[in-house]
C-alpha cells in the first residue's frame, strides 16, 4: 500500500508518525514527572510544617506534659490553623489524643490507632501516608515527633486534602497538552514542505526534552543561528525551548539556594540553644551564668521567631498571597508619622538623632497600610541598627503620579561590591553577621513587596562608614495590588 505514496510521501509519513509517536511518549514522560513533582512538592510543604510546628510547639508541650498548663500550646495550635487551615492532631508518646482540629471526629478521651504515618515516624522521623480521612475526603497525613533533648514527648500529624494537589496535576495536564498541540501543528506544517530535513532537528527536540524530563536541567538545543533571530521555525522552537531551560534551571537554583541559606541560618541557633540546655541540664553553672544562659536562649528564639516570620512573609509575596482586606491608605501623612514615630523613640535611646520632613497631607496610597508598615519598619529598623552614632533622616515627598520616601543615615554604609547583592535574600557580610543581628531577609521583603504595587528600592551608599541612602518609589495609581481576601 505504501507503493501507491511517492517517497516524499512516504517520509513525511514515517517522519509524521514518529514525530507523533515521540510528541506522545514525550507528553506522558513530561506529565507524569510534573505530576511526582507536584504530589512530592505538596507533601514537602506539608513536612516542612510539621516540622517547623513541632519545633515551636517542643517547649510548651513540654511544659503541659509536666501539668503547668496548655494554654500557649493551644494557642500556637490554634493560630496554626488559621493560618493555613491545615487539621492537626496532637497525642503524646502513649498516642493518647492531647489536643486537635474541632470537628474532625475525634475525642479528647480517644487513643490514636497505630497509623502507617506515626509508625514511620517513630521509625524515620516524619511519616507520611495518604488514605481517607474521618471525613471520608482522601487526605494526606503527615506525622513528625516532638522532641525535646533526644526524648519523644509526643507525635504532631497534619491532615491536609489531596484535591488541590489533584487539582493541580490536572491544570498541568492539560496545560502540558495545551502547549504541546501547537508544537505537533508547527511540526506537521513545517514538514509539509521541509520533510527531508525536519528529522533530526526534532530528534534532538525530543531527546533534550526527555533529558530535562529526567532532570537534566542544564540540557540546551544547538541551533543555525545561536546568536540571532533566525527565520527557521524548528530554531525557533529550539531557542524557546533553551530560553525555558535556563528558566528552570535558574529557578531550581535558586530554590536550592534558598533551602540551603534558610537551614543554615537556622542550625545555627538550634545549636546554640540545644549547647545551652545542655549546659544548664549539667547544673555545674553559677545562678549569673545560669541568667546569662536563659537570656541567651530567649534572643535565639527571637531570632529564629524573626526569621520564620520572614520566611512565611516572603513565601507568601512569592505565592501572590500577601493578601489584605484593605486596600488603600486613607491619611498617608499620619500613617507615616506614627510609624516613624516609634523608630524615634528606637533611635533616642541609641542616643542617635532623629529627623523628619513630612508634608501635612499626601494623597492616599492604593497599598495596606500593614503593607507600608512592613517596608518602612525594615528600612527605619535598619537605619537604627547600623548607625551606631549620628543621625537618621526620614523624608517624605510626593510627584503627582508617585510617593517618594528617603531614609538616610550616617552609619555603617556599603561598597560597590556590597551594593550589588545588597537586596538577595540571606546576604550579610561577615563583619556584620558578627556584629549585627538579623537574619538577612529585610530588604528582600521590601524589594519584593513593592513589585506586588509597581514600586521600587535604590540603595546608595559612598563607602564603608559614609552612611546609605534608601528611596522608595510607591506610586499611586495601582498597579497589580494583590487581590482582596
Amino acid at each position: 500500500m505504501l507503493k501507491r505514496f511517492t517517497i516524499r510521501q512516504r517520509i513525511l509519513l514515517t517522519f509524521l508518525a514518529t514525530v507523533l509517536m515521540g510528541s506522545l511518549l514525550q507528553l506522558i514522560i513530561a506529565g507524569r514527572q510534573l505530576q511526582l513533582a507536584t504530589l512530592e512538592f505538596y507533601q514537602h510543604h506539608l513536612e516542612t510544617d510539621a516540622l517547623m510546628m513541632a519545633a515551636t510547639l517542643t517547649e510548651s508541650f513540654e511544659h503541659y506534659l509536666e501539668g503547668e498548663g496548655g494554654n500557649e500550646m493551644v494557642r500556637m495550635l490554634s493560630n496554626f490553623y488559621q493560618d493555613n487551615r491545615t487539621d492537626y492532631v496532637l497525642v503524646d508518646s502513649n498516642y493518647r489524643i492531647v489536643s486537635f482540629t474541632p470537628g474532625i471526629g475525634y475525642d479528647s478521651t480517644d487513643y490514636l490507632p497505630t497509623t502507617p504515618e506515626l509508625v514511620m515516624a517513630k521509625n524515620t522521623q516524619i511519616g507520611s501516608d495518604i488514605r481517607p480521612a474521618r471525613s471520608g475526603e482522601e487526605s494526606l497525613f503527615v506525622a513528625v515527633p516532638i522532641l525535646y533533648e533526644q526524648e519523644t514527648l509526643g507525635y504532631l500529624t497534619l491532615i491536609r486534602p489531596m484535591d488541590p494537589a489533584y487539582v493541580d496535576v490536572q491544570q498541568q495536564w492539560v496545560q502540558l497538552g495545551s502547549t504541546t498541540l501547537p508544537v505537533l501543528f508547527l511540526v506537521i506544517a513545517v514538514s509539509l514542505w521541509l520533510s527531508g530535513t525536519i528529522s533530526r532537528p526534532v530528534q534532538r527536540l525530543r531527546n533534550s526534552a526527555l533529558k530535562m524530563a529526567e532532570g537534566a536541567f542544564d540540557t540546551r538545543i544547538e541551533t543555525s543561528i545561536p546568536d540571532a533571530k533566525s527565520q527557521d521555525e524548528v530554531d525557533q522552537l529550539a531557542q524557546s525551548f533553551n530560553y525555558m531551560a535556563e528558566q528552570v534551571e535558574a529557578l531550581m537554583q535558586a530554590q536550592r539556594s534558598f533551602v540551603s541559606n534558610a537551614a543554615h541560618e537556622l542550625r545555627t541557633p538550634l545549636m546554640t540553644l540545644k549547647l545551652r540546655f545542655e549546659a544548664l541540664e549539667d547544673g555545674t553553672l553559677t545562678v549569673d551564668e545560669q541568667k546569662r544562659y536563659f537570656a541567651e536562649i530567649q534572643q535565639e528564639i527571637a531570632h529564629m521567631s524573626e526569621l520564620v516570620s520572614s520566611l512565611l512573609v516572603l513565601a507568601r509575596i512569592d505565592d501572590s498571597r500577601i493578601k489584605e482586606n484593605e486596600t488603600v491608605v486613607i491619611d498617608t501623612a499620619s500613617a507615616i508619622r506614627d510609624i516613624a514615630r516609634q523608630w524615634r523613640i528606637a533611635a533616642t535611646k541609641k542616643h542617635v538623632e532623629f529627623e523628619q520632613e513630612i508634608p501635612d497631607t499626601l494623597p492616599d496610597l492604593p497599598m495596606p497600610v500593614n503593607h507600608l508598615r512592613l517596608v518602612m519598619d525594615n528600612l527605619l529598623g535598619n537605619a537604627v541598627k547600623y548607625t551606631p552614632a549620628g543621625k537618621i533622616y526620614l523624608t517624605v515627598s510626593h510627584q503627582p503620579d508617585q510617593l517618594i520616601i528617603r531614609v538616610r543615615d550616617t552609619g555603617i554604609g556599603f561598597d560597590d561590591v556590597q551594593a550589588e547583592q545588597l537586596f538577595n535574600r540571606f546576604y550579610r557580610t561577615e563583619d556584620v553577621r558578627s556584629a549585627y543581628e538579623g537574619t538577612g531577609l529585610g530588604l528582600s521583603i521590601v524589594e519584593a513587596l513593592l513589585e506586588q504595587y509597581g514600586g521600587k528600592v535604590t540603595a546608595y551608599s559612598e563607602g564603608k562608614a559614609r552612611g546609605a541612602v534608601f528611596e522608595l518609589h510607591i506610586p499611586f495609581a495601582a498597579q497589580t495590588a494583590p487581590d482582596a481576601s
